[in-house]
C-alpha cells in the first residue's frame, strides 16, 4: 500500500468520513415498514462520537508509527471495539446477519399471518357464537313473552271463574240464611203461639227484662217514693199506698191493652165473628204483633198518661199523685209492656193470715209464719205460670191479726 507523502498511510487527506456522511446505506426494508424507518433514523450524536474516537485512533497510530514503526494495538482495538459500533450505527450487516434478520422476519411474519387466521377462526367462532346466543335469547323472549301472555290469561280467567263462584256462593248463602231466617221465625212464631214459656231474644222487652225492670223499680223509685210517703205517715201506710198504686197502674194499663186489641183486631178483620175462621186467628195473631210493636210509641206519643194519670188521681188524690210521679211514670212504663205480652204477666199480692211461701216470697223487714201484709207483688210469666220474681211481704207469728 501507498504511502502519502506527509504521513504515510493514515494521512488527513485520507480520513475517515466527517459528520456530514450520509446515513446510513441501503438496507433492506421488511414487512413492517413504519417500524423500519423508526430503526433507519440514526443518532448523529453517537456517530459522530465513534468516528471521533476513530479518528482519534487513526492520528495517535499515526503518531506511534512514526515513532515506534507500530500500530496493531490501535487497529485491534479498532476492529474490535468500533468498527462493530460503526457497522450497527450505520445499519452494515454481513451476509450470515442478513439470512438471519431475513429469516427472523419471515418467522415473525408467519406468526403473524398465522395469529391473524388464528383470530379471524376465533372472532368468527365467536359471531358465530354470540349468532346462535343472540338465536336463543330471541326464542327465550319470544317464549317467555308468550308464558307472561298464557299466564296472564289463566290468571284472568282463574280470577274471574273465582269471582262468579264467589257471587254465586254468595247469592246461596244470601238465600240460605234468608230462607234459615224465616224458617227460624215461623218456628218461633209457632212455638211462641200461646206459648209464653219461650221469647224472642232480640225484643228488649222480653218477660225477663220486664222482670229485671221490676226489680229496679222496687230497688229505685220506690225507695225514693218511700222516703217522701213516710214524711207524713205510718210505714205501713206508706207501703200500701204505693203498692195500691202499683197494682191500680196494672188493672188501667191492662184494660187500656186489651181495648187497644180490640180496636186493632177490628181494624184488621172488621166486624167477623166466628172464631173458627182462620181469616180471624190470622188478624188477631197480627193485631197482637202490632199492639206489642208499637208499645214504645204508645207510651211516648198518645194519651194513655193522661188518661191514666186522671184515673190515679180519682183514686189516690192529687196530692199523693203528685208526691209519687217518679214512680208513677215507671210504674206505668213496666205495667204496660207487662199487658201488651201474649199472654200478659201477671201481679199476684197475698192477704193477710196467708202461710208464708218461701219460694214465692221474701221478707220485708220481719220474719214469720204467717202474711202480715204485702209489701211487693210477685211477678209471674202468665197465670198460675212460673214465677219471674218473688213478692215482698211482713212476717208475723200470728196467723190473724
Amino acid at each position: 500500500m501507498a504511502k502519502s507523502k506527509k504521513g504515510g498511510f493514515f494521512s488527513r487527506s485520507f480520513s475517515l468520513p466527517n459528520s456530514r456522511v450520509r446515513k446510513g446505506q441501503r438496507i433492506e426494508r421488511n414487512i413492517e415498514e413504519r417500524q423500519e424507518e423508526e430503526e433507519e433514523e440514526i443518532d448523529e450524536k453517537e456517530l459522530h462520537n465513534v468516528l471521533r474516537m476513530i479518528k482519534t485512533l487513526a492520528v495517535n497510530a499515526k503518531k506511534d508509527f512514526k515513532k515506534k514503526k507500530v500500530y496493531r494495538y490501535y487497529c485491534e482495538e479498532m476492529i474490535d471495539r468500533w468498527i462493530p459500533d460503526l457497522k450497527r450505527l450505520l445499519r452494515i450487516r454481513s451476509r450470515e446477519e442478513r439470512r438471519h434478520r431475513e429469516e427472523a422476519d419471515a418467522q415473525r411474519e408467519n406468526d403473524r399471518r398465522e395469529t391473524q387466521r388464528e383470530l379471524r377462526n376465533f372472532s368468527k367462532g365467536y359471531d358465530n357464537k354470540r349468532n346462535r346466543t343472540d338465536e336463543v335469547a330471541a326464542l327465550k323472549n319470544k317464549h317467555e313473552d308468550e308464558l307472561v301472555r298464557q299466564k296472564k290469561e289463566h290468571d284472568d280467567a282463574m280470577t274471574a271463574l273465582k269471582r262468579e263462584h264467589q257471587r254465586e256462593m254468595d247469592r246461596l248463602l244470601a238465600e240460605k240464611e234468608k230462607l234459615l231466617t224465616r224458617l227460624s221465625q215461623t218456628a218461633g212464631d209457632k212455638l211462641r203461639e200461646n206459648n209464653p214459656n219461650f221469647s224472642d231474644l232480640s225484643d228488649p222487652y222480653r218477660p225477663t227484662k220486664l222482670s229485671e225492670m221490676f226489680s229496679e223499680l222496687y230497688d229505685n223509685q220506690w225507695t225514693d217514693a218511700m222516703e217522701i210517703l213516710e214524711a207524713d205517715r205510718q210505714e205501713k201506710r206508706a207501703v200500701e199506698t204505693l203498692l195500691n198504686i202499683l197494682m191500680k197502674c196494672f188493672e188501667l194499663c191492662k184494660e187500656s191493652s186489651e181495648s187497644q186489641l180490640s180496636s186493632l183486631r177490628d181494624a184488621c178483620c172488621g166486624n167477623v165473628k166466628n172464631d173458627k175462621d182462620n181469616d180471624l186467628v190470622k188478624s188477631a195473631k197480627k193485631a197482637k204483633e202490632m199492639r206489642r210493636e208499637m208499645a214504645t210509641w204508645t207510651l211516648n206519643e198518645s194519651r194513655i198518661y193522661h188518661a191514666l194519670w186522671e184515673k190515679l188521681e180519682e183514686s189516690f188524690g192529687k196530692d199523693d199523685v203528685e208526691k209519687c210521679k217518679l214512680y208513677i211514670q215507671k210504674c206505668v212504663q213496666c205495667c204496660w209492656f207487662m199487658c201488651v205480652q201474649d199472654p200478659a204477666l201477671q201481679l199476684t199480692v197475698w192477704t193477710i193470715g196467708t202461710k208464708m211461701d218461701g219460694y214465692n216470697m221474701k221478707s220485708f223487714t220481719k220474719n214469720g209464719q204467717y202474711v202480715d201484709f204485702s209489701v211487693w207483688p210477685a211477678l209471674y210469666l202468665h197465670k198460675d205460670g212460673p214465677l219471674l220474681s218473688k213478692g215482698i211481704v211482713q212476717g208475723t207469728n200470728q196467723a190473724t191479726v
